[in-house]
């Protein structure tokens, strides 16, 4: 059986410190405030270049068409991704959101159902994240997976974080056809490169507790609602709970929205 082992590349922390910290790097700020006029989404995830409309005909004339091997980045950033591998600590905003109730609907319907539900569950959560300017970093079956670098989003990166779960728990509440709950926190997140062991792949992941707490206040999440650690700047503390998270050692303060 052949295996592809992923590991976590360390090495160039300054440099995406730079870039996904606050503040951001000087250059991809200056792509930033330049593509951002230019139409139209999707945008490459580093450099926000345009893949689509005149804008994208244009830019991929240059270079910078949706790379072959990850169209989430142009070709020209994946080159980036292969010259300087690495990854730096980041405070930033985490969120995930998970389809309640998975299970029993797989088990109750007609697979091509399924497949439906959890595609239209994954365009809804997608537009409202990238319209909060939230990066989709993973879809995990019927779990979707953002964060907000302040380097790319702005110092107010906890409220666009916030603004999209509010968003999600209305477009997924307990009463609709795909009830899901969203987690969010906010904290130190490593950012960085992660290749198989062949080296034939190479994306962009983040690691870390804030990671792991954002999953498991989604896991805890009720239907059409939104869990959304103290710790996330903004958070109104007097509507506050306690909760005893699977795999926290310690109980979790979180607001419901």
């Amino acid at each position: 059986m052949i295996t592809q082992e992923f590991e976590r590349q360390d090495g160039n922390s300054e440099l995406w410190g730079q870039i996904f910290g606050p503040g951001g790097h000087p250059a991809l700020t200056k792509m930033h405030r330049t593509y951002r006029w230019i139409p139209s989404p999707p945008r490459c995830r580093l450099c926000r270049v345009p893949f689509k409309s005149v804008g994208g005909w244009i830019m991929g004339k240059r270079g910078k068409s949706p790379c072959r091997r990850n169209p989430y980045y142009c070709s020209a950033c994946d080159v980036f991704l292969e010259n300087f591998p690495g990854g730096a600590e980041v405070e930033m905003s985490i969120l995930y959101v998970d389809i309640r109730n998975s299970v029993k609907a797989a088990y109750e319907s007609p697979t091509s159902a399924v497949a439906k539900r959890v595609n239209a569950f994954l365009q809804i959560a997608t537009d409202i994240i990238t319209r909060n300017d939230g990066f989709i970093m993973a879809f995990y079956g019927d779990c979707v997976v953002a964060c907000w670098p302040p380097g790319f989003v702005g110092p107010d990166h906890a409220a666009k974080a916030v603004a999209a779960a509010r968003s999600l728990s209305v477009a997924f509440d307990a009463e609709s056809h795909i009830p899901a709950g969203t987690g969010v926190t906010s904290g130190p997140t490593y950012i960085c490169t992660v290749a198989a062991g062949a080296g034939t792949f190479r994306d962009v992941s983040i690691f870390g507790h804030t990671v792991n707490l954002a999953a498991r206040l989604a896991s805890a999440a009720p239907g059409g609602r939104a869990l959304v650690s103290t710790d996330v700047e903004g958070t109104d503390a007097g509507a506050a709970n306690s909760y005893k998270l699977k795999g926290i050692d310690s109980p979790v303060t979180a607001v419901e929205i």
